[in-house]
């Protein structure tokens, strides 16, 4: 009996610990993309020597867009296998 509570203890804990995680990988992700846009702007109102910097600054949010959304997925995955 106190077994089945205290591993319902932790899969709660668990649980909440995947949950504050998962609203911080959206929280980058939104941010990145609001970088993103904020960079593609800029490049509508600069010279050729600061477009190609602006570029590689974008390239660099997008990499790091895809890199927090894979993590969010996985974490989604493990919290539906703890669901099962």
């Amino acid at each position: 009996m106190y077994l089945g509570i205290a591993l319902d203890f932790i899969k709660k804990r668990v649980r909440q610990f995947q949950e504050k995680k998962l609203n911080e990988i959206i929280s980058k992700i939104q941010f990145h993309q609001y970088m993103k846009n904020q960079l593609k702007q800029k490049l509508g109102v600069t010279n050729n020597d600061i477009t190609s910097k602006i570029q590689e600054e974008i390239k660099f949010n997008d990499k790091m867009i895809e890199l927090w959304q894979r993590n969010e997925e996985k974490l989604r995955r493990q919290m539906s296998e703890m669901e099962d």
